[in-house]
C-alpha cells in the first residue's frame, strides 16, 4: 500500500497544469487616422495575464477543481516581455480605422473632433473579435483548448500637436473550450468563462514616421471558478506611422 501511495504521489507531483496567457494592455486610443489609408504597425510589449483552467492534465479526470489567476508566474511574464504581439492600423474611411491587436480584429471610430488639428479633446469607441488556440503537452498527454474574445471599449484624450494622453475602459470576454487527452483517456470538452475589465491610463504619438506609446492598466479579472483578481500592467509599444 506504501508502494502504491508514493507511485500516486509521484503521479500527481508530475502532471502539468494547462494555462492560458492573454497580453495585459491594448492601447485603445482615442483618435484614428487623420486621413484616408493613414496607419501604422507596431511591435507592443505586453505584462501577461495567466488563468489555469487545468490544474493537473494527467489525472484521471483531469483536476479542474478552480480555475488560478496569474498563478507561479516567472519574471518574464510581469515584464513587458510576457506578451510581445504586433499592433496595426488602417484608416478605411473619415474618422474610422480597422486594427489589428495581437489576435484580435475590430473597428475603432473616432466620434469627437476628428478634424481637430491640435488642442481639443478627442475619443474614439472601439470593439473587436478574435479566436486562438491554446495546447499544452506533457509526454503523451495533451490539453487544447479553444478560445473565442470580445472586446468593447471607449477612449478620452486630448490631442496636442504631436502626442495624445489619453484614459481608456475596455470590457473583454472570454469564452474558452478544453479538451483533454492523456494515458487514461479523452476527456471533456470543458467549457470556461470570464471576463477582463481595463482602466487604462497612456501617452501615444500619432504623426508619421517613429511612432510610441506607454500604458499602465489596472486589470479586474473575474472567471468562473476563480477568485475575483486584480492586476497592474505597464506596457509599450514601437512601431512606423504613415
Amino acid at each position: 500500500m506504501r508502494l502504491l501511495s508514493l507511485f500516486g504521489s509521484l503521479f500527481l507531483l508530475n502532471g502539468c497544469s494547462h494555462s492560458l496567457r492573454f497580453r495585459a494592455s491594448h492601447f485603445a486610443v482615442p483618435v484614428t487616422g487623420e486621413q484616408p489609408w493613414n496607419g501604422h504597425i507596431a511591435v507592443a510589449g505586453t505584462p501577461t495575464t495567466k488563468v489555469t483552467v487545468v490544474d493537473n492534465i494527467s489525472s484521471n479526470p483531469p483536476d479542474r477543481s478552480e480555475v488560478k489567476i496569474n498563478d507561479a508566474l516567472d519574471v518574464t511574464e510581469v515584464l513587458l516581455v510576457g506578451y510581445v504581439g504586433v499592433d496595426a492600423s488602417l484608416s478605411v474611411l473619415r474618422s474610422v480605422d480597422v486594427f489589428v491587436d495581437s489576435n484580435l480584429f475590430g473597428l475603432r471610430w473616432q466620434f469627437l473632433n476628428h478634424d481637430a488639428k491640435a488642442d481639443a479633446w478627442v475619443s474614439a469607441v472601439h470593439a473587436s473579435y478574435g479566436e486562438m488556440k491554446s495546447t499544452t503537452s506533457n509526454n503523451a498527454d495533451e490539453a487544447v483548448s479553444k478560445i473565442k474574445t470580445s472586446q468593447g471599449g471607449l477612449s478620452v484624450g486630448y490631442k496636442f500637436a504631436a502626442f495624445v494622453p489619453y484614459v481608456s475602459y475596455i470590457y473583454e470576454t472570454h469564452d474558452v473550450s478544453t479538451e483533454v487527452t492523456n494515458s487514461l483517456g479523452a476527456f471533456g470538452p470543458y467549457d470556461d468563462k470570464g471576463t477582463h475589465q481595463y482602466v487604462s491610463v497612456g501617452l501615444s504619438s500619432y504623426r508619421r514616421g517613429l511612432m510610441g506609446a506607454i500604458e499602465y492598466s489596472l486589470i479586474d479579472i473575474n472567471w468562473d471558478r476563480a477568485k475575483n483578481e486584480k492586476q497592474n500592467s505597464v506596457a509599450a509599444k514601437l512601431g512606423f506611422a504613415w
